[in-house]
Formats: C-alpha cells, sequence, structure tokens
C-alpha cells in the first residue's frame, strides 16, 4: 500500500483537473484583494446532498470537508484533526476543537456526524449515497465520529475528504432543509469564505471567514459572476470585468488565447451515453452494436474538443491506475475492452441483424445549460441519422434532465453521462455503471446492467485493501461489461482555464480539487 501511495503521489503532481468550472490560485498579491469569476450558469442548489455541478466551485470554499486530500493525493487532517481504522469495519474521527462555523458556533462531532447521516436520508435523496452504500452507522460522542461498515470498502477511506466530506451546521440545516442552500437559506460553512449574497442568473458574492481557522484567505471578496453568453464572457475577459473562468468554449479557443492565458489540464472526465437494456430497441445488442459503431468519436475528441480529448473505451481513464499497476499491465487491460471504431458498413450490418433492421426514432433529454453536451448531441444526431437512426434532442434545464436518472424509473431509453471519480479509486466509476446494485434509485447504472460474475468481480474489489488486487479485479469487470456493450463510451476529456494575463496556476493542484480550497491555488503575480 505504501508503494501505491508513493506511485500515485508521483503520477499525481502532473494531473490537473478543471471539469465544471475550477483552477488553482497561490501566492499573495497585496493589490489583488478581490477575484471576479465567470461561470456559465447559475449554481443549480449550494448544498450538495441535494444538487451538485458547478456549484461544487463555491461550496469547495464555504465547506470544510472532514479529511482534505494533500497536493500529492494523500489524505490531510481537516475538520478531524486525527483518525484511525481499528478494523477493517470500523472508523473513529477526532473531530479538532477550534474550528467554527461562520456564525461563530463551534463545529461538533455531532454536526460532523449529522453531516454524512443526510446521504444515508432517502428523503434527502443525496447524489451521494450509493458511494456510501457499505456504511452501518455513523455516530457522535464525545469529540469522536465512528462510522461503522457492513463490509470492508476500498472507497470509503476517502469519502470524508470528498463533497460526501463537506461539514454542514446541523441546526441551520434541521431548520431550513428544503430550502438549504438557496437565495432564500444561505448555507453556513467553516471554510475560508462565506456566502453573502446568490442572486439566480446574476452572481454569488463570497468574503472572507472571519472565523475560519485555517491560514486567512487570499481574496477578501469574491464574485462568480453568472455569464450566459459565450461571446459575452469573452468580452468580459478582454475588458478585465473578470479575472478568469473555465467555462471557456473549445470552438473559440484561439479567440480565448488573445484574451487570456490559456491552459489545459488532463482529467479522469468520461463522458457517454448509457442505454437501458431492459428497453426495446436497446435490449438488443446488434443494436446496441450499431449506435456504437455508427458514431465518429474522433471527429468529436478532435472536432469538437480541439484535441482536448481522445475516444474512450469506458468509464475510467486509464490514468486512474497509474502508480497501481504497470504502463504494460493498464495497456494490456484496455486491450481486452471491446472496442467500436467508426465503421458505418459494420454500424449497417449490426443493425440489419436487429429488431429493427430499417432503423428507429428515439428521444434524447439533454441539458440547456450545457455547450459540450448540446455540441456532443448534434454529432450523434447527424452521425446515427446515417444508419436510418432518427434522434430527436429534448432540451431540459440540467437539473430535472438528471433527477430522471436517479428517479431510475422503467424506459431510461439513451441517457447522456458527463462524470469523473469522487477519488483516486478506480473501484467507483466501474461500480456506479456496472454493478447492479447502483441500477436503482439514485444509482447511476442508468443502463440497466446486470451481470453476476462483473458484481461479484466488483464487490470483491470494493472490499479489498489491496490497492493492486482491486484494480486487476476492475480490469477484469471493465472487460467482461463491454461484452455486452452498456454503453456508448465516447471521449475522455481534458479541461480548459482561462485566467488574468500574468496570472498562473500551480503545477500542484490536482485532480480533485472540488473537495478543496482551490482559491487558494492561483497565483496572481
Amino acid at each position: 500500500m505504501a508503494k501505491f501511495w508513493s506511485d500515485w503521489r508521483s503520477r499525481l503532481r502532473s494531473v490537473l483537473i478543471a471539469s465544471m468550472g475550477v483552477l488553482s490560485i497561490s501566492g499573495s498579491d497585496a493589490l489583488a484583494k478581490d477575484l471576479n469569476w465567470a461561470l456559465r450558469d447559475s449554481p443549480r442548489s449550494l448544498f450538495a446532498p441535494v444538487n451538485y455541478t458547478i456549484d461544487v466551485m463555491i461550496m469547495s470554499l464555504v465547506q470544510d470537508t472532514i479529511l482534505k486530500f494533500g497536493p500529492d493525493g494523500s489524505l490531510q487532517p481537516s475538520i478531524a484533526s486525527a483518525w484511525e481504522a481499528p478494523d477493517p469495519l470500523t472508523y473513529i474521527y477526532t473531530i479538532r476543537g477550534d474550528a467554527k462555523f461562520s456564525n461563530g458556533h463551534p463545529v461538533t462531532s455531532a454536526d460532523v456526524a449529522f453531516s454524512l447521516n443526510l446521504h444515508l436520508d432517502p428523503n434527502v435523496g443525496s447524489q451521494e449515497a450509493a458511494l456510501l452504500g457499505s456504511v452501518a452507522s455513523i455516530t457522535a460522542d464525545g469529540d469522536k465520529v465512528t462510522v461503522k461498515l457492513k463490509e470492508p470498502s476500498s472507497l470509503w477511506k476517502f469519502m470524508p475528504a470528498s463533497i460526501a466530506g463537506y461539514v454542514w451546521e446541523k441546526s441551520s440545516v434541521e431548520a431550513n432543509l428544503a430550502n438549504y442552500g438557496t437565495p432564500q437559506v444561505l448555507p453556513i460553512g467553516s471554510g475560508p469564505y462565506k456566502v453573502t449574497e446568490y442572486v439566480v442568473d446574476s452572481h454569488v458574492t463570497l468574503e472572507r471567514n472571519p472565523e475560519y481557522a485555517g491560514d486567512e484567505a487570499q481574496f477578501d471578496k469574491i464574485t462568480f459572476h453568472i455569464i450566459p453568453d459565450d461571446q459575452t464572457r469573452l468580452l468580459a475577459m478582454r475588458s478585465g470585468e473578470i479575472d478568469g473562468t473555465l467555462a471557456v468554449p473549445t470552438t473559440a479557443l484561439e479567440q480565448w488565447k488573445e484574451a487570456a492565458a490559456i491552459d489545459s489540464f488532463s482529467s479522469f472526465i468520461w463522458r457517454g451515453l448509457t442505454l437501458d437494456m431492459t428497453q426495446a430497441p436497446f435490449d438488443d445488442i446488434h443494436v446496441r452494436r450499431a449506435l456504437n459503431y455508427a458514431v465518429d468519436k474522433v471527429a468529436i475528441a478532435d472536432g469538437l474538443m480541439a484535441g482536448l480529448a481522445v475516444p474512450s473505451s469506458t468509464v475510467n481513464d486509464p490514468g486512474i491506475f497509474a502508480g497501481v499497476m504497470s504502463d504494460a499491465e493498464v495497456k494490456a487491460g484496455y486491450d481486452g475492452i471491446a472496442s467500436f471504431p467508426y465503421d458505418l458498413v459494420k454500424a449497417k450490418a449490426e443493425l440489419a441483424q436487429s429488431s429493427v433492421p430499417s432503423g428507429f426514432a428515439l428521444t434524447m433529454n439533454i441539458p440547456e445549460d450545457s455547450a459540450v453536451i448540446g455540441k456532443i448531441s448534434q454529432a450523434l444526431k447527424a452521425d446515427w441519422a446515417k444508419i436510418g437512426v432518427d434522434l430527436t434532442l429534448n432540451l431540459m434545464p440540467g437539473g430535472p434532465r438528471f433527477q430522471i436518472i436517479l428517479d431510475h424509473k422503467p424506459n431510461l431509453g439513451v441517457q447522456v453521462i458527463g462524470n469523473v471519480p469522487d477519488a483516486p479509486d478506480p473501484v467507483q466509476m466501474a461500480f456506479q455503471y456496472f454493478s447492479s446494485k447502483q441500477a436503482v434509485v439514485n444509482g447511476n447504472n442508468s443502463s440497466n446492467f446486470h451481470d453476476d460474475q462483473v458484481d461479484a468481480l466488483l464487490d470483491e474489489a470494493a472490499k479489498s485493501t489491496d490497492a493492486k488486487m482491486a484494480a486487476d479485479l476492475v480490469m477484469q469487470a471493465q472487460a467482461l461489461a463491454s461484452q455486452q456493450v452498456p454503453l456508448v463510451s465516447l471521449i475522455w476529456q481534458k479541461s480548459v482555464v482561462a485566467l488574468k494575463p500574468g496570472w498562473t496556476i500551480d503545477p500542484q493542484f490536482n485532480a480533485f480539487w472540488n473537495m478543496t480550497h482551490w482559491i487558494d491555488q492561483i497565483k496572481t503575480n
């Protein structure tokens, strides 16, 4: 295990991510007291158990986590000053005594236990609930929080440093659960900043939290400006109205390079489609193969993503195995995954053998607040039309669109997905999309993929405390699942950040930005 962390830390130094909007800033410029940052869309909520997308960029500055990821990927103290695992089913966290919420109230073990238990409450509908499936109980006693697991879990140890580890004030959430994290009830946290204003479709303002127990925050005030229009956002960058953004359209990258310092970041972002294998015609493997062969993934990666993506074959980016497996082992594992290079002849041949040889019509919901998904979906529509598949794109608000997946009602059809892991563990993404335990309400397996052998491999991987063994098992599960074609895997994607000229990003910025106070990693000089 020590070798795993040593190797993984080395690898992680070169892995930088920006998914739905973050970057890093470090250093202190006495003149740079305010930061103006552009978002493409309004946050859907500033309360992680309910919803999160771009919202985590804000919440990670307001909320502390129980533990935190260091620049090298190691687990470090945060709200918990110490932790231990006396046995594989028990984790005990000692809560520090000096942490306070922005209202001056102390952070207690009761707050920490309550925050974790929110994800287990079906009435809350946490998007992290499935990742805590191994948890039996969470209790507080004195300055200790004890987590009991039903079975050993390779993933659990990372959860207190993830989005699931955000600490909320028990009393304020209980009093306002229905509206918490909205403009009407601003969230309270113990992080370096506090929310002072939240105006939907306009801006969110943060100010320094005077009660913060850590190092003083770099900025006096941060204003997140909501600028949906790409051209308006570019003009704001040129004029100096904003200091940075991750909402950089790849189709206008050259224009942005003239207005800002541009960088791209390797990431574990996966984009693809799930196909409901219990619903006709997706219950026919020939249909699923045809849809795969008919997609020009190279054109999507190179054309739509400006070379910032590569075609993918499964959910896990191969990079997440680095440090656990050798390059040769990773290559061998991915060589065993069924691949579907663009081939209209093969696509038409597969469809001819299917239950719908003349083609069919289908509708796919797409979020109206994602330019990337919009462009990818238009490419899919054009590609599939070439084999007689008529795709209708139904624009929806992002939250309700994703809620359909989480509700997991019958006939999920085709769902477009963009996801990143919450921890440096290859088990997570494979488990979310290939385990039958995730083909449930609040689960991610919207393919309704079920396979006993894959389930057994993933269950064993999830219980393993040996990182190499778990990785081997995940490799086997990915390969087996691919034979049944539950997905149309599209790309593994990089992200782009634009910064004020002269500003830079800290090279230690790591793949799990949304679990850190990322603002401290921006260099303003």
